[in-house]
Order: structure tokens, then C-alpha cells, then sequence
């Protein structure tokens, strides 16, 4: 699925009805936000993961921009549920894997046209709250604004409780990059000193 302007997109769906995808809390405890109306397939090789992958990929929302011809405009997020018994003991594992392409920041003085613009700024600002939320969980703050955003809505069970987080930043290596370039490494400093906690086996 990819969240574009504070919107849920499901990059599986090819058909012409509109749907409406609402996120919801887990049905469970212990379980995994929920999506409505989201397409779910069931896979049993590699093979299969990636061919659905290339089918969202191709369906993402991109747009040229000043520093890219090829620039995602939207949150790319990927979720593999893995089901695992162990022959020995009986013992089942049930975890979820969250694959997650955050849309770059870009400044707006450099972009002239309204769709940009308010792409750009939905891209910011959810950005923006992916930080806040991660600092409120390492200070341990009685209220974390996951709310704030789709993305965060979103990947609340992926940040908090009982999972472990793990953030690659992707850095332009052009010289007329290096004001955004800055501001992502700032964010990476800024969640790199954040603790939020240690991740648990789900074994039932």
C-alpha cells in the first residue's frame, strides 16, 4: 500500500471501483493495525513476494521534481506476516515484518506547481510526526501522537510495544543537495538517540 496525500492507496487493487481504506486499531492484543478494504494475498515462496512487489511498485505514485525525474511521491509500506511452528515443541510464532520507503523531504521554494506543493507538504509534515513520535516513545510520554498522520496511524504497532525498529537513510551525494541532505542527517541523529524499548517473541 502507499499513503499519498494523507491518503491509504492500495497499489494491489487494479479494478475501477473506488474503495475506502480506513486504518483501525488491532483486533486483537498484540496484533497488527488493521486496514479496511485492503487487498491481502497469501504467499508460500520468494518468487511470489517480489512479483507482488513489482505490481505495487508500478502502481506507486512518482512525479518528476527539481532533484530526481523519478521521485516517489508517497510512503511506500509493505507487510509480510510470517506464521512458524517448531517442529520440535509445538510452539508457534506469528510476527509481522514492515517493510517501509518514506517519500523524500524537498524544500518548497523549489517547486512551482500546487500538486507538488501540497504533495510536498503532506510529505513533510508526516515525516515531521514520524520524528515526534519516535522521540515521545524514548521519553516514555503518557500521550504519542501517532494520530498525527497516516504513517505513523499506521505503523503504531511497528514503532512501539514490542518490536524493534531499524532506519536506513538514503543521502544524495550532489552538491546542490546538501541543505537536504543536512536535515536528513539531523533526523537520523535525532532517532538514533532514541530508545524505545526491547523487542519480544510473539510464541504462542
Amino acid at each position: 500500500m502507499e499513503i499519498y496525500n494523507e491518503q491509504v492507496r492500495d497499489l494491489l487493487e487494479t479494478g475501477s471501483e473506488k474503495k475506502s481504506y480506513e486504518i483501525r486499531n488491532p483486533a486483537t492484543p498484540g496484533s497488527d493495525m488493521m486496514v479496511t478494504n485492503l487487498r491481502v494475498e497469501t504467499v508460500s515462496s520468494a518468487g511470489e513476494v517480489y512479483s507482488l512487489l513489482n505490481i505495487a511498485r508500478r502502481n506507486r505514485a512518482v512525479a518528476a521534481t527539481v532533484h530526481n525525474d523519478y521521485s516517489s511521491r508517497s510512503h511506500f509500506v509493505f507487510k509480510l506476516r510470517l506464521l512458524g511452528e517448531n517442529e520440535n515443541t509445538g510452539k508457534k510464532v506469528d510476527a509481522v515484518l514492515s517493510l517501509v520507503d518514506l517519500a523524500g523531504s524537498e524544500k518548497l521554494v523549489e517547486i512551482s506547481e500546487n500538486a507538488r506543493v501540497a504533495e510536498t507538504k503532506n510529505i513533510n509534515r508526516s515525516l515531521s510526526n514520524l520524528g515526534n513520535v519516535i522521540l515521545a516513545l524514548s521519553r516514555k510520554n503518557e500521550h504519542v501522537p501517532y494520530r498525527n498522520s497516516k504513517l505513523t496511524h499506521l505503523l503504531q504497532t511497528s514503532l512501539g510495544g514490542n518490536s524493534k525498529t531499524l532506519m536506513l537513510v538514503n543521502l544524495s551525494p550532489k552538491e546542490d543537495a546538501v541543505e537536504e541532505t543536512l536535515n536528513s542527517l539531523r533526523f537520523a541523529t535525532r532517532v538514533n538517540e532514541c530508545y524505545v524499548g526491547r523487542a519480544q517473541r510473539n510464541i504462542k
